[in-house]
């Protein structure tokens, strides 16, 4: 049986901060896309001790080139092409956003600011600093990891927002009083979510909201 909206609800607003608007319900019908939709496998993102940079993977090793040849000269990418790329570079940014969400509490309020902007703009960005001033201020903190299984029902088609989904599992992730260990409140394993992002001007992608769909299955 799945667990109860108000149960829901309460998860979404111990993952992203308090309840207010970017923890919206919706049942609106999810828009066609004109590529073809694909599945991303799963990836954990740790958020018990990780920083954001640690989600980024390592560069790959340079590839051997013939000096005799020249390079082949840049050209624009053609449509399916960019679209693989743009929805690559979104999920990345999607998981960076998330190992953000879990270290922000234990990081320093004179370095939060510049955490959160460098994955996240406003809405979302000033609800969980907020979120994060008001847990540390309780004493609380979060651990574990959660689980992320992108999907795409819509294509970007080189826009600068885009809006992906996620089955998310966040059932070992959480809240932990810091003073006892107690931990309390772990997320559930199928959320699905609606993340919005928009590509800013230095060309990264953010997350700008998160949309927990509660009324609506995996």
């Amino acid at each position: 049986m799945r667990p109860s909206f108000r149960w829901r609800l309460v998860a979404c607003a111990l993952l992203v901060g308090t309840v207010v608007a970017g923890c919206t319900t919706s049942t609106a019908d999810n828009p066609t896309s004109a590529v073809p939709s694909s599945t991303a496998s799963p990836s954990v993102v740790d958020t018990s001790s990780a920083s954001p940079a640690s989600s980024v993977p390592a560069s790959p090793s340079p590839s051997v080139i013939d000096a005799s040849t020249p390079p082949p000269t840049p050209t624009t990418l053609d449509p399916e092409a960019q679209e693989i790329a743009d929805r690559a570079a979104v999920e990345a940014a999607y998981a960076r956003f998330w190992v953000a969400v879990g270290v922000i509490i234990r990081t320093p309020d004179s370095q939060r600011d510049a955490l959160m902007s460098s994955v996240a703009v406003d809405p979302i960005r000033s609800k969980i600093l907020e979120e994060a001033r008001d847990s540390e201020a309780k004493g609380l903190d979060r651990y574990g990891a959660v689980v992320a299984h992108p999907f795409w029902e819509q294509s970007i088609e080189g826009a600068a927002t885009a809006v992906m989904g996620d089955c998310q599992d966040s059932s070992q992730f959480g809240v932990i009083n810091v003073a006892t260990g107690e931990k309390t409140n772990a997320g559930v394993p199928d959320n699905k979510i609606r993340a919005v992002l928009v590509r800013s001007d230095d060309s990264i992608w953010r997350v700008q909201d998160i949309f927990f769909l509660v009324d609506e299955k995996c």
